[in-house]
């Protein structure tokens, strides 16, 4: 994602987290430097900031042992991600050795091939081979040393040549004296079995290297990672006098590519099987890992969607983790601690606004509206704001954001005669960067619904396959967008209708909405768009086909009436719509209409935005064209009903300042106020007022 400040916004809670599971002196209520630790996985969608967090965490350890990984750069199987990882830990001031790792690195180098018919030769090459490597250690060190630094970065190791060479730099720097030791205790280890001697253990092992059998290939994997983890027990058991105040940091990107959730899966089996051999608590490794996809963590289980038990930050804590682990664990998922990151906050959208051009915090309550904090796209919209804030036709400028070319170095490369995508184009090919087309097509047809339990429970999909019809639910929720409804005040307008109207009790609408999860505000209005440009008669569902769908759905179920409407308003069906609003004003409590309202008015138009016009104009437009029997005897509820449909994009709700909506909808309030009983008058009057507050 593009660069950000040295200092992520809004990780703090992350960093309290990795720190209280870093530190391994004794603290309150008598804590162990040997506890457990759990693996963290910081969840977050594509663009949310995981590298950038990761990176800085890493910065945070730079003088303690810490190592990284990124599993997007390629598939390593788990020994080679484990050898990586000691290279870096040995790099620090207080250089860790892995005297058993390397003894295993040397027994499976590709390069050495042992005459298995020969036990005596075979055990002859070995040691040789051995030998070898000490004395190359010391004759790399000036190039290769620097050739393996130099393929370092910030995460991880871009893949080095040979597991032979690895050994030998991880061989580095031990004086003689420490190198006949290291190698005596490395060797030595493989023999603890008692089944066999150390040399046949690791001659067993160089065959085994070679066979494709997957079990053999799996219990090679399991030896040498056992090795690196049985390695930094040692480590930080031979100074128990002096013991490091800090366990070893590992930083593993992207573990839901290149087999990153294979590779911790293995490493707390292996965790588990040493402490039960070698007793002594916990091994000294804290793991803080990311990931775009709920997937990539195998447990706590939760009955949701997602699968997955998700902590928000503010929730996140060493006892917090502690708290959720079962009295008699059934597996190791209960090592997995899963944390979703933050999206930023309006203030901090400000705040990086300020980085970028003076005038761009005016331009806040749009973007932070729009997006809702995702970070990437966060800064791909100031980007696009800093282009457009300073001009005098600013406002209707900011109106085509969405639609406005890329953001400078920021395009996607396109072919010759193609036009660059626009910036809704761009952030919807990042967001689902990796999702199937025919997964896309489906999440795009079910935009047209409120929530996604609707989308796939009714014939919206009977276009699509079984398969996206089974899974579309829980794949959206794996990759983390769907959220809880939002209870959005009369200033911002919102889905669900304002959070101040009561849902239960005398003055409750009788057919409140679901609590259903929704898809994210910022892909949702991304979608919609995709939605609104699919020509009829294609394979997919176009825009009035599948919000009539969706509208004979909702029509035939008892208590889904807001529903219902709110699909024949995006069917463009404003009469109907005013027709039932008017006809309920009579019938249902005043809080209760409102909430109707509300519920029905936060339907999306098919073509939200007119830079031509403004919003204010077209609200009379679309409701003389929509709606003229309407227009003619109920004018201030047609009003009203066509100035909230446009207020659900924030596009329509310029200036931030005094958005021009706010004064159509707070008159249409007061006129329908003046019209109805001194009861229901009052509670409109109030509606009117927190309209007002926003008109400047």
């Amino acid at each position: 994602m593009p660069d950000r400040p040295l200092r992520p916004l809004g990780v703090q809670a992350v960093e309290d987290l990795v720190r209280d599971c870093w530190v391994r002196a004794a603290g309150p209520a008598g804590r162990r430097p040997d506890r457990n630790l759990p693996v963290v996985v910081l969840l977050g969608r594509h663009g949310s900031g995981k590298t950038t967090v990761l990176r800085h965490l890493s910065r945070r350890a730079s003088t303690s042992p810490q190592a990284g990984h990124d599993f997007a750069a390629g598939t390593l199987r788990p020994h080679e991600v484990a050898a990586r990882l000691a290279f870096r830990l040995s790099l620090t001031s207080r250089g860790l050795h892995f005297p058993r790792l390397i003894h295993g690195l040397v027994a499976v180098d590709p390069d050495l091939l042992l005459d298995v018919n020969s036990p005596d030769r075979a055990r002859r090459q070995l040691d040789k081979r051995m030998r070898e490597a000490r004395q190359r250690s010391a004759g790399l060190i000036p190039d290769a040393l620097s050739e393996g630094v130099g393929l370092l970065n910030d995460l991880g190791i871009i893949p080095l040549p040979g597991a032979g060479l690895l050994a030998a730099l991880l061989l580095r720097g031990l004086g003689p004296r420490l190198l006949n030791a290291a190698s005596r205790s490395g060797l030595e280890w493989y023999g603890t079995g008692g089944a066999q001697a150390p040399l046949d253990a690791l001659v067993a092992l160089n065959e085994r290297s070679r066979s494709e059998d997957p079990a053999d290939q799996d219990g090679v994997d399991r030896l040498l990672c056992e090795a690196f983890l049985a390695d930094l027990r040692a480590a930080y058991h031979r100074r128990l006098g002096a013991a490091p105040d800090r366990n070893c940091l590992v930083v593993l990107d992207n573990i839901d590519q290149g087999g990153g959730s294979r590779f911790l899966a293995l490493l707390l089996e292996v965790r588990e099987s040493l402490a039960r051999k070698e007793g002594g608590g916990c091994d000294p490794l804290l793991t803080v890992a990311s990931a775009s996809s709920a997937r990539a963590v195998p447990g706590p289980f939760d009955p949701g969607p997602a699968g997955l038990r998700i902590r928000d930050p503010h929730q996140a804590s060493y006892e917090d983790w502690r708290a959720g682990i079962p009295q008699s664990p059934a597996d190791s998922s209960w090592w997995w601690y899963a944390v979703r990151l933050s999206d930023l906050t309006a203030g901090q959208v400000s705040r990086l606004a300020e980085a970028i051009a003076p005038r761009l915090p005016e331009a806040t309550p749009l973007v932070h509206r729009l997006t809702y904090g995702h970070p990437w796209s966060v800064l791909r919209m100031q980007q696009a704001a800093a282009r457009m804030i300073d001009r005098p036709d600013a406002d209707v400028r900011l109106r085509g954001i969405l639609d406005s070319g890329p953001v400078a170095n920021g395009a996607a490369d396109t072919g010759p005669g193609t036009p660059p995508p626009t910036l809704r184009q761009e952030a919807l090919r990042y967001l689902l960067q990796d999702m199937e087309a025919d997964q896309l097509a489906g999440l795009v047809t079910c935009a047209a619904s409120r929530d996604m339990e609707s989308a796939v429970n009714s014939p919206l999909l009977a276009d699509f396959s079984p398969r996206i019809r089974e899974t579309l639910l829980e794949e959206t929720a794996q990759r983390l967008w769907l959220v809880p409804q939002l209870a959005e005040d009369a200033g911002t307008r919102g889905g669900r209708g304002s959070h101040y109207l009561p849902t239960t009790g005398q003055a409750a609408h009788p057919n409140p909405l679901p609590d259903s999860l929704v898809l994210q505000p910022w892909l949702w209005l991304l979608l919609l768009r995709e939605l609104a440009d699919r020509p009829a008669g294609g394979p997919y569902p176009d825009w009035d086909t599948a919000h009539q769908r969706l509208h004979a759905w909702h029509a035939d179920r008892k208590g889904h009436l807001p529903n219902a409407y709110y699909h024949r308003l995006s069917l463009g069906q404003v009469e109907e719509v005013v027709a039932r609003l008017e006809s309920s004003l009579h019938t249902l409590p005043t809080e209760a209409w409102l909430y109707e309202l509300y519920a029905i008015t936060a339907a999306p138009m098919r073509e939200p935005v007119d830079v031509s016009v403004s919003a204010s104009h077209r609200a009379d437009l679309l409701a003389r064209e929509l709606a003229p029997d309407a227009f003619r005897h109920h004018r201030a509820l047609a009003l009203l009903v066509t100035s909230l449909w446009l207020a659900v994009d924030p596009r329509n709700r310029l200036p931030n300042a005094r958005p021009e909506l706010n004064f159509t909808i707070s008159a249409s309030f007061r006129d329908l106020a003046w019209h109805t009983d001194d009861a229901n008058s009052a509670v409109l009057r109030s509606e009117a007022a927190r309209y007002e507050a926003h008109t400047g």
